[in-house]
């Protein structure tokens, strides 16, 4: 893709009038960049099934110049700009409800789509059990080659980020805000870390975007929708972490497991609430997560197919390692590490 089509992406996506619905429309019309900005206004008016005059006042909103310089910043963080109408866009995102029209990253793009990716979160002031259980959860998943990924926030997310960085695999941070401003920023090591033990930073928001209270249940939604399943841990029934969970169950077909807490505090007590309403599972062991993944094969096979492998047949003979019919197998096995 050129500069000049990513940058109209750019502009679109910080644009109101072109949200999910509209840029889904415009990709299965037109299939490219290109042919969608060849296109005359009475085309996209039919397409988006809006009148002429709201569609050139949609194209006259998109502003070029910031989205330049947004480029501009992204790649000076070592960083690149993936939008929905390209090839190397996840293909697990692609498949949500309301994607996001691109995301901008810094990292090893290939582990969006190298190995299977489980999410880990929960609460922000996690106890010291939940630190340790986050942590032997996320080693165990890194050694069985699974890509973790999480929300970069303190307690629980730090330290499954952590973990997987001590066992030598690879970790994906979804941020709620853009990469020059990192949130929490006394995480601002953890991060670079992450990108050079070959994982990856995602976010939705411009460069520059800070941390806003709104921006937060949107990343939930990419850290749900590039994952296969979401693990919780400590988190309460209004946290964050169960909306990821929720938004993973009800909208993204997604398995979700929980692991159960102590009953007299709350900190659990949306772990306790999922798995009492029947749509989360209990898991109280990290290999129990392993063997669910077993189950997994049709979002392993949509993954896979994403990173140029064939989407897997439940009548084929396909591997019994469900880690290795997503793709390049274990941690080892990985880019040389």
């Amino acid at each position: 893709m050129n500069v000049s089509d990513r940058v109209w992406m750019i502009a679109m996506a910080d644009a109101t009038g072109w949200g999910p619905v509209a840029v889904g429309r415009l990709r299965h019309q037109f299939g490219s960049v290109a042919a969608m900005r060849s296109a005359s206004v009475e085309e996209l008016s039919r397409v988006l099934e809006a009148s002429p005059s709201t569609v050139r006042k949609r194209l006259a909103s998109l502003d070029i110049r910031a989205a330049k310089s947004d480029l501009r910043r992204v790649r000076r963080q070592g960083g690149e700009v993936i939008d929905i109408f390209e090839a190397s866009y996840p293909q697990l995102l692609r498949g949500m409800s309301d994607p996001p029209t691109l995301v901008r990253t810094r990292g090893c793009v290939a582990c969006l789509e190298a190995s299977p990716t489980i999410a880990i979160v929960g609460s922000r002031r996690a106890s010291a059990v939940g630190i340790d259980l986050a942590t032997k959860f996320a080693i165990t998943l890194a050694e069985h080659g699974v890509t973790v990924c999480s929300g970069g926030a303190r307690g629980i997310d730090a330290a499954a980020h952590r973990a997987v960085l001590r066992a030598g695999g690879r970790t994906i941070v979804v941020l709620g805000s853009g990469l020059a401003r990192p949130y929490p920023p006394e995480h601002e090591s953890l991060f670079s870390e992450v990108v050079e033990a070959g994982g990856l930073l995602v976010t939705e928001y411009r460069c520059d975007a800070g941390p806003r209270p709104a921006r937060f249940p949107r990343r939930n939604r990419i850290i749900a929708g590039l994952s296969i399943g979401v693990v919780v841990i400590e988190a309460g029934v209004r946290s964050g972490a169960m909306i990821t969970a929720r938004l993973a169950a009800d909208d993204y077909g997604r398995d979700v497991m929980a692991l159960p807490g102590r009953v007299d505090t709350g900190a659990s007590a949306g772990c306790h609430q999922a798995i009492r309403e029947g749509w989360a599972a209990l898991v109280d062991h990290p290999d129990q997560v392993v063997e669910r993944l077993a189950d997994q094969q049709g979002l392993l096979g949509i993954q896979r197919s994403g990173s140029g492998g064939v989407a897997a047949d439940n009548d084929s003979d396909s591997p019994a390692d469900p880690f290795q019919a997503a793709g390049e197998g274990g941690v080892e096995g990985r880019n040389g590490r």
